[in-house]
């Protein structure tokens, strides 16, 4: 079992050459950060769009909503809109790896496609091979992905210290020159806890799941 994210970068073909460049550059370098938390594989294709191999499903969507955060996180204070990403993820079965991401298979793969291609409006969605799961998470991933969304950058910027590193909100606060209240009002108006409510829950699903 493992977890697959497909993504796209949203309004890519509006940001100038070296600014979705070094977006692509810096989706590389978190994919290193996150390895903290589950060996990853990630390829980039098409020019702005991604997949990555979670081998530890339980943490893919925790991986998913930082990558969001991240992206939203780097975006020049000359746009006017923070960048974000549609990114669809699926929990199953891998039956076929190869060097390349994009030309493994399995129900991971298909699923994350598949979601990707039916996303629609939304900027987050899962599949799992588990109906009740699924029927779950359809409803609280509706409701994650509208506040991520909404995040400004610097609520993203102080959301991936929180979520990542478990950084404390003082040390939070020397980093970005804030006070400790300030990234406290940061992360109740970007509703962190709410997100940690939503990421324990599934981690639950997930690993309830794994070892059935």
């Amino acid at each position: 079992m493992i977890g697959v994210i497909t993504g796209d970068i949203i309004d890519s073909t509006k940001m100038d050459i070296e600014s979705r460049n070094n977006l692509l550059i810096s989706i590389e370098e978190v994919t290193k950060e996150l390895k903290v938390l589950s060996p990853l594989k990630l390829e980039l294709f098409r020019g702005d769009s991604f997949q990555m191999i979670v081998y530890k499903p339980e943490e893919t969507l925790k991986i998913a909503v930082l990558l969001r955060a991240k992206i939203k996180s780097i975006t020049p204070h000359e746009y006017k809109k923070t960048w974000d990403a549609r990114l669809a993820v699926g929990i199953g079965e891998i039956s076929y790896t190869s060097d390349k991401v994009i030309i493994s298979d399995g129900e991971a793969f298909h699923f994350s496609g598949r979601e990707l291609d039916e996303i629609g409006k939304r900027r987050l969605t899962i599949k799992t091979k588990w109906k009740d799961v699924n029927d779950e998470l359809k409803v609280s991933t509706a409701f994650a992905d509208n506040i991520i969304t909404d995040w400004t950058v610097i609520q993203a910027q102080i959301v991936y210290q929180a979520l990542l590193y478990k950084t404390p909100q003082k040390d939070i606060a020397i980093k970005y020159k804030k006070t400790a209240q300030n990234i406290s009002k940061i992360l109740g108006s970007a509703k962190e806890n709410l997100i940690n409510i939503y990421l324990e829950r599934y981690y639950a699903l997930i690993t309830n799941n794994l070892t059935k």
